[in-house]
Parts: structure tokens; sequence; C-alpha cells
């Protein structure tokens, strides 16, 4: 063979499997297929989801609509059971979902579900009748005046008009339910989500056109996701689409586009989790990134003190979440340059926060901060807290250590020196006070403020967050801990680190933070080795844990021996902290 047709055949061998390489890792996230059991359907800014996370006693997959502005507190807010009929027979439909459309496939032809906006749903049919139920009856089903072919579902803030088709609602006993038919194979639903009350509109807008839209609006965030290795491509893809569908509009208590933790049941805006899902909008969307810190600094009371989570109808003030604000506003300055205006804003309120631990969570006045309850500490229902409270630990004078550290270098940055020199002043008297009372020689140990005592049994990971100052901490404390870390019969699993020791009296497989595996203690292990010099040991980690994810999605915790995911099954926290290793620590 002559040499100009060696070159072009190797040429085109090359290229084509280049192609291919590139077909199978550059997917469009749009494309993105995922199980509609354990990862909801919805968009960015919306407050409503389908899920068939619920499922009838005879295991049919059921497509339920929920509401998701925390109307009803502690409640997964079903509105409304969707199911595809014909005749008077229910019949079984199988699902595919990707973040543009749902399909549902039956015997007597095909469903969709798409979003024409954040608020507007529609329901196609090409041959199935769709019969809808739920907490419905006269009372709260009410026709429009005027429209005959719309119903306000009072209640939940929902309209239903039947666009094309026909049908009615119908009411049997004390239960009520929607049956409408396709006419001519055409069957189109607009479920409407008003906030107020709702104003009667047209819905002009196709099929095409709204996919084509929201295509375009996927593509856009999909190339402001963090990069990540190859092998992580199809992850990457469902951590983005959980994160845009989980962001929701200003709307009461929301003062900003905020990202939710779920749009499952965890579909609050908890004032640590949000920390995470600000770290990873930070590499492309410094705007969304900062309105996630702010949008619970909107809230800020006078004693400094920021709410223990949000949604739009409802805050919770009985506890706190750890102060890693600092810790988040370090990462951030890494990312993006905050303006004089952001610096001086956070500044007021980042000292108000710090201050508020030492004024009003430090009842023995030693200067070591406590927690009055397992939830001001993110670490629920932790072994070391099983002595009681108030609860003394290292991991809290750790992250006010950070916080003070931080809080210093801004004062530098907006011109406040001998602000900046109080405040590293406070936090070496903190670190000492920590050393001095907290470290047993062997680790780290949290003890009630108020007896003293210490919960011996407890083999925590918690004992280890400190790790998160590096080279701030002693060498021998430091090595120390690190050298406990790598212990492989300890903390450390196949899957990643676990929040007990698996070998401890204490652990428990299913048991939240006695066991399981978390997206945001590892990232801050993970942050706290690398600023120690751990590199390798800190990537192997990351590895672990992006394994973890590949395998087994973003639950909001994963058992530490199986690698099962647990509780939550699509939480923000976990493909944001995914994002962050993945894009800085394997990449």
């Amino acid at each position: 063979m002559k040499k100009g047709k060696v070159l072009k055949t190797t040429l085109q061998c090359f290229f084509g499997l280049l192609f291919a390489h590139y077909t199978v890792f550059a997917q469009n996230v749009a494309d993105t297929q995922f199980d509609l059991s354990k990862v909801p359907f919805s968009r960015y800014g919306s407050y409503m989801s389908l899920s068939t996370s619920d499922r009838d006693s005879n295991g049919k997959e059921e497509i339920h609509l929920y509401e998701l502005s925390g109307k009803n507190v502690f409640s997964f807010n079903g509105v409304l059971k969707i199911e595809p009929a014909r005749g008077q027979e229910v019949i079984p439909v199988d699902y595919t979902a990707t973040p543009l459309i749902v399909n549902g496939k039956t015997k007597a032809g095909t469903i969709k579900f798409y979003y024409e906006t954040p608020e507007i749903l529609h329901i196609l049919s090409d041959g199935p009748a769709i019969i809808m139920s739920g907490n419905l009856n006269t009372n709260n089903t009410l026709p429009v005046p005027g429209f005959d072919r719309t119903w306000k579902l009072r209640d939940s803030r929902f309209t239903v008009t039947i666009k094309s088709g026909q049908g009615k609602f119908n009411e049997s006993g004390q239960a009520g339910f929607f049956r409408i038919e396709p006419v001519d194979g055409k069957l189109d639903i607009v479920i409407d989500q008003y906030n107020s009350d709702w104003l009667p509109r047209t819905y002009r807008k196709s099929f095409q056109e709204s996919i084509s839209e929201l295509t375009a609006e996927l593509q856009k965030w999909d190339e402001e996701t963090p990069s990540v290795p190859p092998a992580y491509r199809n992850a990457r893809n469902l951590a983005s689409y959980v994160n845009w569908s989980s962001m929701i509009k200003p709307q009461g208590n929301i003062t900003r586009y905020g990202m939710v933790m779920s749009k499952n049941w965890m579909y609050n805006i908890w004032s640590w989790d949000n920390c995470f899902n600000a770290i990873s909008l930070g590499y492309h969307q410094p705007d969304a990134s900062w309105d996630q810190i702010m949008v619970l600094f909107d809230h800020q009371d006078s004693t400094g003190a920021i709410p223990d989570y949000i949604n739009a109808h409802h805050m919770v003030w009985e506890f706190r979440k750890p102060p890693i604000h600092g810790w988040t506003l370090s990462k951030l300055m890494k990312q993006y340059q905050l303006n004089d205006t952001q610096l001086n804003d956070i500044y007021k309120k980042l000292s108000l926060w710090t201050n508020y631990w030492f004024d009003y969570r430090d009842g023995n006045r030693n200067g070591l901060p406590e927690y009055y309850h397992g939830n001001d500490s993110g670490w629920d229902n932790s072994t070391s807290f099983d002595t009681g409270f108030p609860a003394e630990g290292a991991d809290l004078a750790a992250l006010l250590i950070e916080q003070m550290d931080v809080l210093s270098e801004v004062a530098m940055k907006i011109q406040k020196p001998d602000e900046a020199k109080k405040w590293k002043q406070r936090a070496d008297a903190t670190l000492g006070k920590m050393i001095a009372e907290l470290w047993n020689g062997e680790k780290f140990v949290s003890r009630n403020a108020v007896t003293g005592q210490i919960n011996t049994e407890s083999q925590s990971l918690m004992s280890y967050l400190p790790i998160l100052l590096g080279e701030r901490l002693p060498e021998k404390i430091r090595k120390k801990m690190i050298s406990d870390l790598k212990r492989p019969d300890y903390l450390v699993t196949t899957y990643g680190l676990a929040t007990e020791n698996p070998q401890s009296k204490l652990y428990v497989s299913d048991g939240y933070w006695r066991g399981p595996i978390w997206a945001p203690t590892t990232l801050m292990v993970v942050d706290g080795l690398q600023r120690s010099n751990e590199t390798k040991f800190a990537k192997e980690l990351a590895v672990k844990f992006s394994d973890l994810c590949n395998k087994s999605g973003f639950a909001e915790n994963f058992n530490a021996i199986t690698g099962e995911a647990l509780r939550d099954p699509a939480y923000t926290w976990t493909s944001s902290v995914f994002l962050i290793l993945a894009h800085d620590y394997i990449k």
C-alpha cells in the first residue's frame, strides 16, 4: 500500500476512534436518563415535581405530582396521582425519564409529561385516558366561572385545564377524580401552579417550542457545570440535572434563586447544606453561588443567628447548623473575586454569626462554644453526643477558628487592619483552648459541658474534622490524626469515610450519622488533608467517593460497607460534592 493511503487509513481509524469516544462521553445532559422512582422530574425555578417513588400495594408504577413550597410542614405534599386508563381499567405503564420529558408506554398508546414553564406542566396522550385522583372533592376542586374546562385545586394552589380532549371532574362519595379522554387521538392537560391567586390565561406555546427553549437552558447550565474526568461523565450529567432541577425561584422566605436539598422530600434549604451547593456553583456561576450563601443570611436576626432551614412558607429557628460559612467563603474567594460590596456585607454578617456562638452558645464561658442539640452540629445523632447536651467539641472549635482566620483575611481586604489582628488573636486563643481542653493525647473528643463526661466508646469521624485546619494544627497532632485516618481497620472503607468505625459497638449501617458515608464530611476531611500536604491520600478518598456516586447515585448518605444508597436518593449536597471532588481532586 502506498504511504499516502496508509496515512489516510490511519487518520480515518484515529478520527473514527476519537468520534466513538466522544459520542460515549460527550452525551448532552438533556439526554440523560434517570430512574423516576429515585430522581424526581422537575426543572429550574419550579415548585413542583413528578415522581414514582410512591407505589401501590401491588407494586404498580404510579406517577405522583408534588407541591414543594413547604405549605404543609413535614408533609410529602402529594397533590395528584396520575394514571393511564382504557375503558374503566387503569392500565400498567412503563416510564422513562430525561430532563426534558417523561415518556410512558402502555398497551393503549403513550403519555408524555413536559414543562412549558416552571409553573406549567403538560400531560399529553395519544390513546390512553388519564385519571387524576388525590385529596379532591367538591369543596376544594372548583370550576372556574366562565371557563368550563378549568378547575382550581384550592388546597394546593393548582389549576387543571383541559386544553384538548374531553372530560370532567367526578365525585364519588368523599373522593373525587378527573377522567379525561383523548379526542381524535389528542389529549393535552395543563397543570398550572400559582402563588396567591390565578388569572385565566391561554397556553399558546407548542410542545416543540417548549422543548427547544428548555434544551437551550439546559445546554447553558451544562456548559457551566464543572468538568470531570471522562470516567465520570455520565455521573456528571446526572449531577448537573439534579442541581439544575433543584433550583427554586424567589417566593415568600426564598429571597433569591436557591437550590433546595432535594425535590423528593428534603425540599428545604438548610443552612450548611447550601454551602456545598455554593462551592459547586462557584466555578462558573459566581452570582448563583453567592445567592446560595446569602439566601440564609438574608434572614439573620439581631443575635447573629441564622435559621436552621427555610422554605417559601416556613423558617425553623429551634436549631442551628455548624458555622462552616467561613470555610466556604475561603473556597469561594479562590474561585471568583468578590467586589467591595460583597466583602463588606459578608464581613458584617459573618462577624455576627461568629460572635453568636461565643455570646449565646458558651454556657460555662470557657471560650469553647457548645451544641445544644445534635441538629446544631449537622451530625444529628452522632455517637459523640451520647453523653448528652450541651456538648463541647473540637469540630465546632475548629470551624470557628477557620471562620475567624477568614474574617481576618477579609478585614484586611476591606481596610480594617486592627480588626484583622483581633480576629487572628482570637483564633489563636481558641486553638490553644481546643488543644488544651479537648485533645486527650490520642484524638480530639467531645464532652458534656456540664458534667465533663466523654463517650469513651465513640469512634466517630467527628473527632477528625479539625484536620480541616491543616498546617494550622501542631505537627504532632496533625500526623497522629492522619495516621488514624489511614488505618485500614478504622474509618476508611472500600467506599470512603464512615462516620462511625464499622467495628464499633455503636455502629449502625443505616444509622444516619452513626455509620454511613456522607458527602459534606468527606469533602471537609479531603480538604484538610490537602491543606496538610497529604495530596495522595486526599485523592484516594476523592476517588472512593466519586466511584461511590458513579455506582449508587447522589443519595443523602450511603451504607459504608456495601455502598448502598440510603434515605433521600437525589440530594444536592451529594451531587455538588461529587462535582467538587471529581473536578478539583481527581481531574
